[in-house]
């Protein structure tokens, strides 16, 4: 372990260990203290190990390493934790994986000429075939003449690119930035320190910028799509981003401070929560109206 002493925090971790048969895996390995840090302070001196990973005793022997990595650049003064695990995968993982055909590349879709060029093709490939055949076999050919139509024009992408904003300004921040943050590892200077903060502002303002243009387009999308009456588009747009989109968890808090989400929401009533409303919203609704008072 970094550390000696410990917090009431590290304390209440050991309570949970020892209560659920855990085992904290993070202090099991010898490595150097640089390697099992977790989090920097803000002085950029002290060295801490907060984060760690727990385990149920009896599945202990599948963890073989954990490791802080300080080179990956996670816009956190945590570290990354690394975590070997060895693990015999189910048969059903083992078996031979199908051959599956990439998704189609939906710009080429969408280009006039390009589906121009692709009749062209197909109607020369089936024009060739020979006539007169068995069913199965005249349907391979047609099955064969589309497929390599489609590949020579349309073509595949073979990974769907979940951002479309991401282009290649983002990466080229990117590395720009974690270039900046390996200089200060290498140097921890104030200079050095100062240079990776302006580059991790820099590259983070450009990321949401074009985040918020790539959103603002969607919604005008979806407008457009609702006044055309194009009902099937709007929908399947609306169900990208909600899937997207990750909402947050239902939970508030009760008279004695006990945080209660949906798996406990059967012990408390409606009534007890209206009956907390006037404490959260009266505060609230002082502030809006007396600002001036409130700063006075």
């Amino acid at each position: 372990m970094l550390h000696k002493l410990s917090n009431r925090n590290g304390e209440m971790l050991l309570e949970l260990a020892l209560g659920n048969d855990l085992t904290v895996m993070s202090i099991q390995f010898q490595h150097k203290k640089i390697h099992k840090g977790t989090w920097l302070a803000p002085d950029q001196t002290t060295l801490n190990q907060i984060d760690h990973v727990l385990i149920t005793s009896k599945k202990k022997e599948l963890i073989e390493d954990v490791r802080t990595m300080r080179g990956p650049n996670i816009d956190s003064d945590h570290y990354l934790l690394k975590i070997t695990v060895n693990q015999k995968l189910p048969k059903i993982y083992l078996k031979k994986s199908r051959d599956r055909t990439g998704m189609w590349n939906k710009t080429n879709l969408k280009n006039s000429i390009k589906l121009q060029v692709h009749r062209r093709a197909l109607y020369t490939k089936l024009s060739k075939q020979m006539q007169h055949q068995e069913v199965e076999q005249e349907w391979e050919q047609i099955k064969l003449a589309i497929t390599e139509a489609a590949n020579e024009v349309i073509q595949t992408q073979s990974k769907k690119q979940r951002s479309e904003w991401w282009d290649e300004d983002c990466k080229l921040a990117i590395r720009r930035k974690n270039e900046a943050r390996r200089k200060w590892l290498q140097h921890r200077t104030r200079a050095s320190n100062e240079w990776c903060h302006k580059k991790r502002n820099e590259t983070n303002r450009m990321c949401a910028t074009k985040k918020k243009e790539y959103i603002n387009n969607i919604i005008r999308q979806i407008e457009e799509n609702q006044k055309r009456n194009e009902r099937r588009k709007f929908f399947n747009e609306i169900k990208q981003v909600r899937q997207q989109n990750t909402g947050l968890p239902y939970m508030c808090k009760d008279e004695n401070n006990t945080v209660i989400t949906v798996r406990y929401s059967s012990s408390f009533s409606l009534s007890s929560y209206l009956n907390l409303l006037p404490r959260i919203l009266v505060p609230y609704i002082f502030l809006c109206i007396f600002p001036s008072f409130c700063c006075t």
